[in-house]
């Protein structure tokens, strides 16, 4: 037990100043030492986590059993009447919800709230009960209060389910249990594990149990540990661990370990195919394309559920604290609008116009296709050549089209297949025109600053408006895009989605100019909030960009609107109560 934390109860049923240790034991036999004003630390939420939603009723004092098995419990007599949790000691008010709880425990007629709370204590605590030798008084009190229920039956039944831990008494125990999160390797200038450690920040600040399991650092035999544990949920970002078959190439591994488990997909989901395909039973996508769901929900049948679930983007350390937003904000209770005097002097910016991004040269995805056989090789040149005309529309609606054209009739199965066997001719195509669209800013004489090592391959490398930095780990990307007038997004293809890297920008301050996409659309207004071209329109990308920059109050007013769109919508404390 942690003696230098410790939870205060004032309680009436103490006289005024009296102080007194209440024990486990003594808490579990008399839920009235519950009932007061509770301090509690906020650091003891990260280990025991906050409230059950799950339960009706009694939900302070379930906590507090939880909280007291591991911190000591000091009851102090007060005159004042309990209210619950005393908001000077929790930032957020414990007994007020997040979000409301859709499905908790079952609301049977003519059986209290109180008693379902009762049996699931009994049931969660009845090893501590017998050890101390109350079980036997504590289940003949429970019957009791069953026989005042006109259902006697069926109250009598749920205490059964809670003793015996049925799935009835998972549906509320795991609720209470951590929430786990991968980690993985230093793929993407470390993107994926930034995102992990971001929403583990932002669950915590909810008062969530967060674990944190580093695959990259201990690899996955060490995940065999995890077996038979429990959790709230198991989230990982892009992983192949739920791919991870046991010795038997039958079993799951996932399977063993308990929890809905949620991979969030930053690419098309296609292009997982094989470990979408051979995920666990309780499995669910998280995806920032509203395309993507609706592919993902047509051709996985395996899995139990797709969500949309955009990343989010993060504010820079060196931000003003003048600016930083409290949970009360994001929850709604209050407003901040920004404040002039914090946004960054567009005069005092290094770079007219960035990109961060790699380069990759489309012509080496080009001789892969031409080493398909004929067949394939004649489909994809045509799924290829329907996107370069038509670079608005997804990538599985021009591959359809394609197909008809050669009157292919294939079943969901087979289509998924070959979608996925040519799936170069999309990473074709989006390289394609993101070379196309840096060309021509440097045809138009506009500077325009790279960062890595791959642009020296780019063969306009020597072009002097084109200036190559070394490449950069997400925080000194951040540092660019602060130093940016205009930060440019090009799409991986994503035709209706969100990415990080836009709502990055923005916290930046940055003016966003990026490609279209119909979640941009109706998420933020070209113009006001960012710049939307199209991909059929990149001839007048340089005279936009030469307007922009030649207008500081346009640039100005982009970029505050841009930066309080994404700091009250687009953080990722909004992703974990958009995910609670």
């Amino acid at each position: 037990m942690e003696e230098t934390i410790q939870i205060i109860c004032r309680t009436s049923y103490l006289p005024k100043g009296i102080e007194q240790n209440i024990t486990f034991m003594e808490l579990l036999l008399d839920e009235r030492w519950a009932e007061g004003d509770i301090e509690c630390p906020e650091e003891i939420f990260s280990k025991v986590n906050g409230i059950n939603y799950k339960l009706t009723a009694k939900q302070n004092y379930e906590f507090l059993l939880r909280a007291v098995k591991k911190y000591p419990l000091k009851a102090v007599g007060s005159s004042l009447q309990p209210n619950g949790f005393s908001e000077a000691a929790v930032p957020t008010t414990l007994n007020i919800s997040p979000v409301p709880p859709k499905n908790g425990i079952p609301q049977v007629q003519g059986i209290e709230g109180g008693y379902l709370t009762d049996c699931y204590i009994a049931g969660k605590y009845q090893q501590e009960l017998l050890e101390s030798g109350y079980f036997n008084a504590f289940i003949t009190a429970l019957l009791k209060n069953a026989q005042q229920f006109h259902n006697c039956k069926e109250a009598i039944a749920w205490l059964e389910q809670m003793i015996s831990h049925a799935p009835a008494y998972y549906e509320i125990d795991n609720n209470t249990c951590p929430i786990l999160i991968y980690r993985g390797d230093n793929t993407c200038y470390n993107t994926l594990n930034l995102f992990a450690e971001e929403l583990a920040k932002a669950l915590r600040a909810f008062h969530q149990q967060v674990e944190i399991f580093d695959i990259g650092l201990e690899g996955n035999q060490a995940l065999t540990r995890l077996i038979n544990r429990r959790f709230k949920a198991i989230i990982g970002i892009q992983t192949h661990a739920f791919s991870i078959m046991m010795q038997d190439n039958h079993t799951n591994l996932h399977d063993l370990i308990y929890g809905p488990k949620y991979n969030m997909i930053l690419d098309h989901p296609a292009w997982m195919k094989e470990h979408i395909e051979h995920g666990p039973k309780d499995y669910y996508l998280l995806i920032h394309d509203r395309n993507y769901l609706a592919f993902a929900e047509k051709y996985f049948k395996n899995v139990k559920g797709c969500i949309y679930f955009p990343p989010a983007g993060v504010l820079p350390t060196d931000t003003p604290k003048t600016d930083q937003r409290t949970l009360p904000a994001i929850l709604g209770k209050a407003s901040f609008p920004c404040s002039s005097a914090n946004i960054l002097d567009i005069q005092e910016k290094q770079y007219d116009l960035t990109f961060i991004g790699s380069y990759r040269n489309y012509r080496e995805r080009l001789d892969i296709i031409h080493s398909y056989n004929r067949p394939l090789r004649f489909l994809t040149a045509r799924y290829l050549r329907i996107m370069r005309r038509n670079p608005d529309i997804p990538a599985e609606k021009a591959f359809l089209a394609a197909a008809e054209y050669y009157h292919m009739h294939m079943t969901d199965g087979e289509f998924l297949d070959l979608f996925y066997e040519t799936r170069q001719a999309c990473f074709c195509i989006m390289l394609y025109y993101r070379e196309k669209i840096i060309r021509t800013f440097l045809n138009a004489g506009i500077d325009i600053h790279v960062y890595g090592d791959s642009w020296n391959a780019f063969p306009w490398a020597d072009n002097p408006c084109l200036h190559c930095h070394p490449s950069l780990n997400a925080e000194e990307g951040w540092k660019v895009m602060r130093q940016s007038k205009i930060s440019l997004n090009i799409m991986s293809w994503h035709k209706d989605g969100l990415t990080e890297r836009i709502l990055n920008a923005m916290l930046c301050q940055s003016v966003v100019l990026s490609d279209r996409s119909a979640v941009l659309e109706e998420e933020f207004i070209s113009g006001k909030e960012l710049l939307l071209f199209s991909l059929k329109e990149i001839g007048g990308l340089p005279a936009m960009v030469k307007s922009l920059l030649a207008d500081e109050n346009k640039l100005e007013e982009i970029s505050a609107n841009g930066y309080s769109k994404a700091l009250e919508r687009h953080q990722w404390e909004h992703r974990a109560l958009m995910f609670l």
